[in-house]
């Protein structure tokens, strides 16, 4: 059990910036917060598994839809001032974040849902606390569409959206409960040209095989990864392809599937594959169509792809040995044979921001001279662990009433945010380490994979879609979404970070 000195000192508001500061006895918060949330989860947990992006004017809340011109982003606004309260008291303002967005072909298989669910809960959760304990405090909650793809966050901290809020909370599920930086990453966009279809198959797949020959020699920053995208059928940058085709002319099906055969083992994990004769194909010999199958996952997992096997197969058949000569084929994307032009996307991930652009001219220096043209989306910073907040929610949800789970604070970055575009941290160029942010953004990743058994996945697994769907994970998401609303008292305490720009890519 924590001192209740301590607990009553960090939750008792102080006056900060020219804020109202009022003290309340918060030491019975957590059973109080476990009251309310029996009473409003059920609902907001309708809400979450049908993934509404609304959410009812009640509760004395102010909705804006369509928010800062994205029609499918909203904002909800709401404030408690107890009578003692100035009038034109500048009240603190606790932010939350919620992501509702799926993933191209596997739906929820990020669990979007869920940091839909926990943010609004998190929202009413904290606002019931704030009324109940008599607290002053604004409680604002941001919509933001569309992270998958066009990174929304950006969108609206270029129009404001996160101004005039002191911290931001959200949390992200996933497969292990950690307190964690967020890499840096961004997609280089690279689109090859060729005399005919055959020629630009051939140009993207040297350039691919170039690309993995020196990322296997090193990539400049820290935890540094590059992992190709092929612009087919539903694709995503952030998704490792689950299935990959690559026609061959000039070969035989028996002849194929002993190379696959010989170059298929246990470091691809779940890649498995058929080939077949192509009678579709308009090319005048023997056509194989070789698919190639694998679990799919999250980009920045890096591990070996289907499509990676297609790159290793290209590289067997095209390459000559005194006891291998080169044999005489060409290649092929089956359905798709009259198209001179093929995109791949390059999706670069490290660890800090300060490194993302000598590992995006690694990329253009290689696909340069193949490619007819390289372009990028918008960069994303890491995202920092900020202090304090951190400590104060392991021991939050290290309590009997949360589970007592455990949340190690790591270093280890396993994918990138959009919210650090909000937190708009400055390292110091040398060390790397944080020297000050914008905001304050806590991040926080749970599990939502059941510790007694069944099944458990990665982010952008096909299986994760159903880890998001079970009661275990939803019932993991009403924990979170406690602890997040008992940490916002303490967290809009902490003194307001210097302003500093987002940093961008140069």
């Amino acid at each position: 059990m924590r001192p209740v000195s301590q607990f009553q000192r960090v939750f008792s508001f102080l006056a900060l910036s020219g804020r109202v500061a009022l003290a309340a006895d918060l030491t019975n918060i957590s059973s109080a917060l476990q009251s309310f949330s029996a009473e409003i989860f059920p609902d907001l947990k309708t809400i979450g598994a049908d993934a509404l992006t609304t959410f009812q004017k009640k509760d004395e809340w102010k909705v804006t839809p369509h928010a800062y011109g994205l029609p499918t982003a909203w904002k909800l606004e709401t404030e408690f001032r107890p009578p003692a309260t100035p009038p034109k008291a500048k009240l603190p303002v606790i932010g939350f974040l919620a992501e509702y967005d799926g993933l191209i072909g596997i739906g929820h298989a990020c669990g979007h849902n869920h940091i839909l669910l926990n943010g609004l809960a998190a929202a009413v959760l904290a606002r019931r606390a704030l009324a109940h304990f008599g607290t002053p405090a604004k409680v604002v909650v941001v919509g933001t569409p569309d992270e998958e793809n066009t990174g929304s966050k950006y969108l609206l901290t270029q129009s404001g959206a996160f101004d005039g809020v002191d911290v931001w909370l959200m949390a992200h599920p996933t497969s292990a409960n950690a307190i964690q930086p967020m890499n840096a990453r961004i997609n280089a966009l690279t689109r090859f040209a060729g005399a005919n279809h055959t020629d630009v198959v051939r140009k993207a797949y040297e350039a691919l095989v170039l690309v993995r020959d020196q990322v296997a020699q090193g990539v400049p920053g820290t935890l540094s990864s590059v992992v190709a995208v092929e612009d087919v059928g539903m694709f995503a940058s952030n998704i490792v392809q689950s299935q990959i085709s690559l026609g061959i002319s000039g070969t035989t099906v028996d002849a194929v599937r002993e190379l696959v055969s010989s170059i298929l083992d246990d470091t691809y994990p779940g890649v498995t594959f058929v080939a077949s004769e192509d009678t579709t194909s308009s090319a005048p010999s023997t056509n194989v169509n070789l698919t190639v199958f694998g679990s799919g996952g999250h980009s920045s997992e890096n591990t070996k792809s289907p499509l990676v096997l297609t790159i290793e197969t290209f590289r067997a058949l095209t390459s000559s040995t005194p006891n291998s000569p080169k044999v005489p084929v060409t290649f092929y994307l089956p359905g798709n044979t009259t198209s001179s032009v093929l995109d791949i996307t390059f999706n670069i991930r490290t660890r800090h921001t300060p490194d993302l652009a000598a590992v995006l001219s690694f990329v253009e220096n290689l696909v340069s001279p193949i490619s007819s043209s390289i372009t990028t989306d918008t960069p994303y910073p890491a995202l920092e662990v900020t202090p304090f907040l951190p400590q104060i929610f392991q021991s939050i949800m290290s309590q009997p009433l949360y589970g007592s789970q455990a949340f190690p604070i790591s270093t280890f970055a396993p994918a990138s945010t959009g919210a650090s575009w909000i937190q708009g941290a400055e390292v110091d160029p040398i060390t790397n380490a944080l020297v000050r942010a914008g905001k304050v953004v806590f991040h926080p990743n749970f599990s939502i994979c059941n510790p007694d058994g069944g099944m458990c996945a990665f982010n952008h697994e096909p299986r994760f879609r159903e880890v998001a769907g079970t009661e275990y994970s939803y019932a993991q998401t009403e924990r979170v979404a406690r602890g997040l609303a008992e940490l916002a008292p303490a967290a809009v305490t902490m003194p307001v970070p210097p302003s500093t720009p987002t940093p961008t890519l140069t």
